[in-house]
């Protein structure tokens, strides 16, 4: 235990840099990375399964670490803790997002939140950004936005841009260290925060995943997980405020990226297989025309 609390960190790391390098030697590395797929599907099948019976295993969690005097002494503090997580997203959705929406997209932020208010409200209700993917996807081309920008920045944001994840669990690892009692130095801080960022990059796109990742980040600066029961009870809740900022944030980041790369983007009528079976249907078409009309 003491050994992975130390190097968590660096587990963090260096699963990026095999992911990088995986990527940079695709075919030589194709059967790790079917492996690993493969390996992704079972444990996301398996985490749908426990999701089902999660509300049984948690009162029995809680009730078995915390008596009926701990929870009223705890409830006080929850509630500080939800509303700190609830205006920090808040924070972000309505000021950060907007503000780089109209510096660096220049478009108008009330406008292209209102063309993703159904994207928002099944993110609200799935609490999953893998869900959302397709309307979030419809939403951002009805927002104007290029369908080749959000075809490539919408499926790899929904799994690498969890903004609100990270702010979520930097935050939730502050509550438990006050829970413990313990005073995060500034180092230690930073570290959170920078684990949490690199943490919410691996979550996975489904209900409470971030739980999962949540247990990295207070390994990462030594904090217990004995206290993760009580945000266990609440998770539901802010997992789907979350995860609508998390979609939001992906919508403004392909308004962001249209705007800056604007035609320097390649889609798929510069690509050179295309273009050539583009050719050979033309060439086809014309032949069959001249046969028809020569019938």
């Amino acid at each position: 235990k003491q050994w992975y609390q130390r190097r968590v960190r660096g587990i963090i790391f260096i699963s990026i840099a095999f992911g990088v390098i995986i990527m940079a030697n695709k075919e030589e590395c194709q059967p790790f990375l079917d492996f690993c797929q493969s390996l992704n599907v079972i444990i996301n099948k398996l985490t749908r399964v426990v999701l089902w019976y999660s509300p049984i295993g948690i009162m029995f969690l809680v009730m078995s670490e915390y008596s009926v005097s701990d929870i009223s002494e705890y409830a006080e503090q929850i509630g500080l803790y939800i509303l700190t997580v609830l205006v920090g997203l808040a924070i972000h959705f309505f000021i950060v997002l907007p503000v780089i929406l109209l510096v660096l997209a220049k478009r108008n932020p009330l406008l292209y939140y209102k063309s993703l208010l159904p994207a928002m409200a099944t993110a609200f209700g799935t609490a999953s950004s893998t869900v959302t993917i397709p309307l979030t996807m419809k939403c951002s081309k009805k927002a104007g936005v290029s369908d080749d920008v959000v075809d490539f920045v919408i499926p790899v944001g929904a799994t690498i841009n969890m903004d609100g994840t990270a702010l979520y669990e930097a935050v939730a690892c502050l509550f438990i260290a006050q829970l413990n009692d313990r005073q995060l130095t500034n180092p230690e801080i930073v570290i959170t925060a920078l684990t949490a960022t690199v943490a919410a990059i691996g979550a996975a796109g489904i209900p409470s995943a971030g739980l999962v990742t949540l247990v990295m980040v207070l390994n990462a600066v030594d904090l217990g997980t004995e206290h993760i029961a009580l945000i266990l009870t609440i998770d539901w809740l802010l997992d789907r405020f979350r995860t609508m900022t998390n979609i939001v944030g992906d919508a403004v980041g392909c308004a962001v990226i249209e705007r800056i790369a604007g035609s320097s983007i390649p889609t798929a009528n510069d690509e050179p297989e295309f273009q050539e079976l583009k050719n050979k249907d033309e060439d086809r078409n014309h032949v069959d025309h001249a046969v028809h009309v020569g019938a």
